[in-house]
């Protein structure tokens, strides 16, 4: 990688992190340069490897030769701010602040500067750099110090790949693989696993946890009532796994460090012989499955979601079972998948967002982000599969029936598309029914002429070459569908007196607050409304794309479904991102079925760049919406 310049790693990162073509335009925007200079560089990319490909739909990658590329980033082309805080956390001895500044190029009083934007980071873990004799360290509580260097490193980790592969690069002397194989026999000594999701995670928060003890950095506070978890099978593969690495390297671990690495394994490990979960009843109580039951109905209700969940709620009952261990210990985890459920399923993560609230408040935890993207796991498989056929294509089979011609391609069709299309066959004979019959798509096996119908010509061999082409049909089909139902829904819910321009807000809350003090006046929403918007932020950012957000209140009682809006065009400090555009909801009961179809509808609508650069220039609602509704 150190083979590009620092623009030409940001296109390949670009690039690599769009789930479709990106154009050479999006990307241009991204990067606030001309299409020129981005075709200039690709062609540069592509004269030291052969990486990026060029379509008539845009930029993608050859990710055959992407994986073969080594993305460990050199130091001067990272963020600073890690930079030094991996010098400050990592290296032993402490550095000396004038030694520090100099290993980064900079002068010490730049780097001082630097302190300060740090510690405000820092505040949230309650940490803090500080300096004793021009010696640097951080000062805080061990764990919390643990938990903020999982952040680092999960903060670099390729999430394309979400590789731990490289882990050694942040711990000097210490062999990782060697851990691994510890931590793995001493699980499997005791007849557990890892569950898959989690082995990253625990692989990561483990090896950190040896680490600082290897650089004598212990647990010298109390970690809730020892004695009441150290029977436990946790606790018998913590000591395990603290007596093996202790065989090759000195460490002291205190009941604490091994109490904290016991708390690591809560609700990850699960036993080999599945004897053990003879059924999910010997596990958890009914009461458990009925309270998970209960909040499922609940939500889904609340969504108007009909959904037949109960062949799965012991499944998921047994998720949650270990979801409250970890919460209750002292994880910190990531999650490789959930910006993508958040970016490509934004309802189905709101309404796991909804299932996190509702278990936060019976079982008093507070459930990370990480979690809620394993919650989005499990609920979208069962929202998908409540998909009604209004969502599909709809098709008109005409076929020959000689030599079961058209029983051999409607089974083909179905084979492949049953998920995506609803089918009718006719036979040649009746072909003049069709004038008057609905669908989206006609497939025939003769030449048709018919005015404002899509008709697809097929073989009466279903090649590969008709599938390609019903393929792209199809395709094409759902876009439009979607983007017609898409049009006619939003056109609706916007009015000239919730639509603002303005440079005047730096942060969220008080766009939050304006916006939602707008949505009251204009008599949609009550009293309450703001505090709710507030509190489903609190839970998970609304934030898309680093570019908009879509804050919406945690119950949906307006009066009528409205959007309010607000455009900036020098940014609003969202969490850690600055963002253009805000779309705040205010979604009537009876609407809630729509909110899927409105929340999804506007993510789609503003994923691609030029098209939120065209809305922040719109200086009315009338042309906002000329750019918003697709054509």
């Amino acid at each position: 990688m150190n083979r590009f310049t620092k623009r030409q790693k940001k296109i390949i990162k670009e690039i690599s992190s769009s789930n479709d073509y990106i154009t050479g335009k999006s990307l241009s925007l991204i990067l606030n340069v001309s299409l020129r200079t981005i075709q200039s560089e690709v062609a540069e990319i592509n004269k030291v490897l052969p990486l990026i490909l060029s379509t008539n739909r845009g930029y993608s990658l050859d990710y055959n030769m992407y994986k073969a590329l080594t993305f460990q980033l050199s130091e001067d082309e990272q963020n600073l701010e890690h930079i030094i805080l991996k010098k400050v956390f990592f290296h032993t001895p402490h550095y000396n602040i004038d030694d520090l500044a100099d290993s980064l190029y900079i002068s010490t009083t730049t780097l001082e500067k630097y302190f300060k934007t740090i510690n405000k980071t820092l505040e949230n873990f309650d940490l803090k750099i500080s300096r004793n004799n021009n010696t640097v360290f951080v000062v805080g509580n061990e764990l919390n110090k643990r938990k903020y260097l999982n952040k680092i490193i999960f903060d670099e980790i390729n999430p394309a790949f979400n590789s731990i592969d490289n882990l050694t690069n942040y711990f000097e002397g210490i062999d990782v693989d060697k851990i691994k194989i510890i931590i793995l026999n001493s699980i499997n000594k005791y007849d557990y696993y890892i569950d898959n999701a989690y082995y990253n995670n625990l692989i990561v928060n483990i090896t950190i946890a040896l680490y600082r003890m290897r650089t004598d950095h212990y647990v010298s506070q109390p970690i809730n009532n020892i004695s009441d978890h150290s029977d436990n099978i946790e606790s018998k593969i913590a000591n395990e796994i603290c007596t093996q690495y202790s065989a090759h390297c000195n460490i002291a671990p205190t009941k604490d460090d091994i109490f904290y690495i016991s708390s690591l394994l809560e609700g990850i490990i699960k036993p080999i012989n599945q004897n053990h979960l003879i059924s999910s009843k010997d596990i958890l109580s009914e009461d458990f499955i009925e309270d998970i039951r209960e909040i499922l109905l609940n939500v889904f209700s609340y969504y108007m979601l009909e959904i037949n969940f109960d062949e799965y709620l012991y499944s998921f009952a047994l998720h949650i079972h270990g979801l409250i261990k970890r919460a209750n210990s002292i994880q910190s985890s990531g999650n490789d998948f959930l910006y993508n459920i958040k970016k490509n399923c934004p309802f189905i993560y709101d309404v796991s967002v909804n299932i996190a609230q509702k278990l936060n408040k019976k079982y008093n935890i507070h459930i990370a982000d990480s979690e809620i993207g394993y919650i989005s796991i499990h609920i979208g498989y069962l929202i998908e599969s409540s998909n009604t056929d209004s969502d599909k294509v709809s098709i008109l089979l005409l076929c020959h029936d000689y030599h079961h011609i058209d029983s051999n391609i409607e089974k083909k069709l179905l084979d492949n598309y049953d998920n995506f299309i609803t089918l009718k066959l006719f036979n040649t004979n009746n072909s003049s029914t069709l004038i008057d019959a609905y669908s989206d798509l006609i497939i025939t096996t003769q030449p048709l002429n018919l005015i404002g119908k899509e008709v697809i010509v097929v073989s009466p061999f279903f090649t590969m070459m008709d599938q390609i082409n019903i393929d792209n049909a199809i395709h094409k089909c759902l876009e439009n569908k979607q983007k017609i139902k898409r049009n006619n829904m939003l056109s609706s819910f916007f009015d000239k007196k919730l639509f603002f321009k303005s440079n005047n807000f730096s942060n969220k809350e008080d766009v939050i607050k304006f916006l939602g003090q707008n949505v009251i006046d204009y008599g949609l929403c009550k009293d309450g409304f703001i505090e709710s918007v507030l509190e489903r932020e609190q839970l998970s950012s609304t934030c898309f794309f680093d570019t908009f957000a879509i804050p919406h209140a945690l119950d949906m009682n307006a009066t009528h479904t409205m959007i309010c809006v607000l455009t900036s065009e020098n940014g609003i400090k969202w969490d850690e991102h600055t963002i253009h555009i805000v779309l705040m909801l205010a979604v009537q009961q009876n609407d809630r079925k729509k909110f899927m179809e409105l929340y999804n509808g506007i993510v789609q609508t503003l994923e691609k760049p030029e098209k939120v650069n065209k809305l922040v220039s719109a200086d009315s609602l009338m042309f906002f919406l000329e750019q918003l509704l697709e054509k």
